[in-house]
Order: structure tokens, then C-alpha cells, then sequence
């Protein structure tokens, strides 16, 4: 107790309840020039006559009744010095068991220089309040402008905690209806209404410790029902918010746009394209078939002259082909109406197959095929047509960028649950600004129309998408001595004896 009376910074005098001193601290012996606490026995000799003449007709009769005297200004002696104003405040409580009175006496300087301090303090906290609703009236006025975006803060269990103007138009419900409701009553999905069970919340015992790069962020397309029952598609972005520096419950950020005129634009594109590539395909098979029936001979022999031209028209006519169909694979793809059947087949057979399907593509490059696979019988899980769909994606653009008399090299590596299929060539590589675009779709790396290489710019595209629906990964590094190694998984079947 002691210690801690010294510790205040104000001087403080303890008497018992008839004012005979039990301790002085060691601010009041310093700012009333006491030598020593035995210096002083009776509260009344710290004052001069008059105030001690006040203490006995006034304060003590006060302390008696209410136990209790606030704000009494007086002076207190001082050797060899001028009596010192002071606030003297008495309360009465308990020392070492005892009843007594504390008596804080403060310096009216102190005092006065609290009090501008205080009020200095309080106009500065007035100040940043004022400011403090200025940028949240400005932060406000900007989100409410951005109405073609829903821009909602929720807390870890997916309560709502704040809603902008354009959430109230995409869900059509006032915001303060908005508010303290879950967010997870307007969506359909199932990936979204189980978000927040499977990752939120897990999440929210190590939001705060966890380090901003290691925040969750996920975009996705997903339908929503709005307050009157329409539904309809949206672009949906959340992103998980770094709790050391908020104060409210408020755990993440979701953002929402209204994709209904995209996708219906993209319904008349893909339904463009595939009866226009429709449109093209039944021409062109009949075109290719009378080629084929001219260079077989059985309508007999043609002129060398002619011969060529039939020999150039037919391979422009397989290109065109091949383009086709890599229109159709896309569009059907992006209806998702292209089906996947999925069987249990042996690995090696297939790698064959597609390895020698190419062997003799494009034979004026002289590229060598070296093909590496495990010598034990492997099984996958796949779609046979469409796994050499992509390998004919894959060969054909290593034989394409691939410079003459090189070799490409297809190495079928073993791994705990799949079968990771490489392709290296020796051409020259992907440049690293356009390794973003590698897999999108009608992008290549040489886009000019002039350009060496021909082709759609789907190939890639269509291979991703394809590897994925049979529950594979695809990706691409850089060879180590130059060239482009593309990969790709199929899941793997374990033999049982």
C-alpha cells in the first residue's frame, strides 16, 4: 500500500478519523518542503490559522456526516516559502485495516494545467470524431455509387454487418433489412451455402494470427434468389479481412455483380458458333470426301499439275477441319453439354497409339518421337477419346514450335494416385508475358496474321478443360535446357491381387 501511495503523482496525507497522520507520501514531502513524515502528527499544522480555523468549523463536520468533501481550494504552509494554493479532496476508506481519512491535496497550478490538458485532450478527441465521420460519410457516399456492384461486409458466421446501395438494388432489400441477416438466405448454391460451415468458420479461431498473404480470396460464378423470388446469375468475389486491424465483427469482404447480360451474350456466341461450325462441317465433309476419292485413284489417273492442286487443297481442307472442331469442342465445353465417360483402361496401349498417330506429322521437320513410359501394367481412370484429344493437342504443338531434326520426348511418370504424362521439345519455349494467357482460350504467343504457326488458339484451352473433367491437373514449365514442357495427370487405379 505504502509503495503505491509513493508511486502517485499527486501528494496524498492519511490520517485517522480524529486527523492524527499516518502517512505522508513522498510527493507531499517534496511539495510541501516536509523533512520528514514525523515533521507533521495533526492534519491542521499543514495549514495556516485561518484554514485550519475552516478545517475545524467546516470540513470535519462534513467528514463526519457524509464521510466525503470534494473541491475545496485552501493554501498549505511551507518553510521558507510562500503558502501554496491547492484542491484539497477527502474521502474516507481504509489503511492497514484502519479507518481513516485520504486526503489528495493538488496544486491549483497542477490542477489548472490538468484541466487544460483535459480539455486540450477532449478537443482533439472532438476533432478526430468529426473527421473520423467525414471519411466514413465520404467511404459511404462512394460504395452507394458503385451500384453496379453489391459490396457487403459479413462477420466469420456470415452475418451481414454492412451493405452498400448497389446490395440493396442486386438483392432488393433495404440495407437496414439487410443488415444482421445472413447472407447465405439469398444464395442457392450449395458451394456457397456450406462456404461458410467448411471454411469460414474453421477460419475464424485463426483469422487473427493468420498473415495477409495466407487470406482467403475466391472468385466464382453462382446464382442468388433475390427478396422476390427472381434468381439470377452473379460474379461472386470473397475475400477473407485481416482481423489486427478491424475492431468489428466483420470477417469478410463479398462482392457481387450482376453477370445475367454477360451470359446471355455468351449463349447467343456459343450458339453462334456452333451453327455456324455446323454449318460449315457438312460443306466441308463433302469437299474432303471427293479429295479423298480423286487421290485414291478409282476415278483414274489425274495430271500431275492437277495433282498438286488437289494435294495443297486437301491439306487446307484438313486444317480447316481441325479448326472446326476445335470450335465445336469449345462451344460445347462452354454449354457444358460435353459428356465425359469415364472408364478403367491400361496406360501404355493409349501412349502408343497417340505416339504413333504423329509420327509421320509433318515429316518434312524430321522430328524424332522418344517415348518413356513404366515397364509395370498401369491402369487409369479416364475417357479414351478424350485423353488422346489432348495428346494430340499436346504432340502436335511440340512437333509444330519444335525446330527440324530435334526430338520430342513423352515420359509417363508413376506417381501415389496418378499418372503424370510430360511432353518436352526443343523449340523455343513461352515467353514469360504470355505464360498468363497460356491456357485461355483463342490466345497464342505469336498473334499476327502472318504468323508461322497457323491454328485456332484453343487447342490449350480445350486440353485444361478436358484433363480437368476426367479429375486431372494440366500446367507447363520451362525445359531445363530450353523448349516447352508441357504435363498433365489422369488419376491412377492401383492393381489388387
Amino acid at each position: 500500500m505504502n509503495d503505491e501511495l509513493d508511486a502517485l503523482p499527486c501528494p496524498v496525507i492519511v490520517t485517522d478519523l480524529n486527523g492524527l497522520v499516518i502517512y505522508v507520501n513522498q510527493c507531499a514531502l517534496t511539495t510541501f518542503t516536509i523533512a520528514a513524515q514525523a515533521d507533521i502528527t495533526q492534519i491542521e499544522q499543514l495549514f495556516p490559522p485561518a484554514a485550519a480555523i475552516f478545517l475545524q468549523t467546516h470540513l470535519w463536520p462534513m467528514l463526519r456526516n457524509e464521510g466525503l468533501v470534494k473541491e475545496f481550494y485552501l493554501k498549505v504552509k511551507r518553510a521558507l516559502l510562500p503558502p501554496l494554493p491547492v484542491l484539497l479532496n477527502v474521502q474516507k476508506g481504509l489503511f492497514q485495516q484502519q479507518a481513516c481519512y485520504r486526503w489528495v491535496i493538488l496544486p491549483a497550478a497542477q490542477r489548472a494545467s490538468f484541466e487544460q490538458e483535459l480539455l486540450s485532450t477532449r478537443q482533439q478527441l472532438l476533432q478526430l470524431a468529426k473527421e473520423t465521420e467525414s471519411h466514413r460519410y465520404i467511404l459511404q457516399a462512394v460504395l452507394d455509387g458503385a451500384q453496379d456492384v453489391a459490396i457487403m461486409a459479413v462477420s466469420a458466421v456470415g452475418i451481414i454487418r454492412f451493405a452498400n446501395r448497389g446490395a440493396e438494388m442486386l438483392l432488393g432489400t433495404p440495407s437496414h433489412h439487410l443488415i444482421n441477416s445472413t447472407v447465405q438466405h439469398f444464395f442457392t448454391a450449395e458451394r456457397m451455402c456450406t462456404y461458410f460451415q467448411q471454411v469460414a468458420i474453421p477460419q475464424k479461431s485463426a483469422a487473427a494470427a493468420a498473415p495477409p498473404n495466407d487470406l482467403i480470396s475466391e472468385s466464382f460464378d453462382t446464382v442468388i434468389c433475390r427478396s422476390d423470388g427472381q434468381y439470377i446469375d452473379v460474379q461472386l468475389h470473397i475475400r477473407q479481412l485481416d482481423q489486427t486491424l478491424l475492431s468489428e465483427d466483420m470477417q469478410f469482404i463479398i462482392l457481387m455483380t450482376d453477370i445475367r447480360q454477360r451470359k446471355h451474350y455468351e449463349k447467343l456466341q456459343n450458339d453462334f458458333i456452333a451453327n455456324i461450325s455446323h454449318e460449315l462441317r457438312t460443306p466441308l465433309t463433302a469437299m474432303l470426301g471427293s479429295l479423298h476419292l480423286l487421290n485414291s485413284g478409282k476415278l483414274g489417273d489425274v495430271p500431275a499439275k492437277a495433282q498438286k492442286l488437289i494435294d495443297i487443297t486437301e491439306k487446307n481442307a484438313n486444317r480447316l477441319k481441325c479448326l472446326i472442331t476445335d470450335i465445336l469442342d469449345f462451344s460445347t465445353l462452354k454449354t457444358t453439354k460435353m459428356s465425359i465417360e469415364l472408364q478403367t483402361v491400361f496406360l501404355q496401349p493409349l501412349l502408343k497409339d497417340a505416339v504413333a498417330e504423329h509420327r509421320y506429322y509433318l515429316p518434312d521437320k524430321k522430328i524424332q518421337l522418344e517415348l518413356e513410359m513404366p515397364k509395370q501394367v498401369t491402369n487409369i481412370v479416364i475417357d479414351p477419346q478424350r485423353f488422346m484429344q489432348v495428346m494430340a493437342n499436346l504432340l502436335s504443338n511440340a512437333i509444330k514450335f519444335s525446330v527440324p531434326d530435334s526430338r520430342v520426348k513423352i515420359v509417363a511418370t508413376l506417381e501415389e494416385s496418378c499418372v503424370v504424362i510430360t511432353i518436352e521439345d526443343q523449340g523455343p519455349g513461352i515467353r514469360a508475358e504470355f505464360l498468363p494467357y497460356l491456357f485461355t482460350q483463342f490466345s497464342q504467343q505469336d498473334s499476327a496474321s502472318n504468323r508461322h504457326h497457323e491454328g485456332s488458339g484453343l487447342g490449350l484451352a480445350i486440353s485444361k478443360s478436358l484433363v480437368e473433367m476426367m479429375g486431372g491437373t494440366i500446367g507447363y514449365r520451362p525445359g531445363t535446357t530450353g523448349g516447352a514442357v508441357f504435363w498433365f495427370s489422369v488419376l491412377r487405379v492401383h492393381r489388387t491381387s
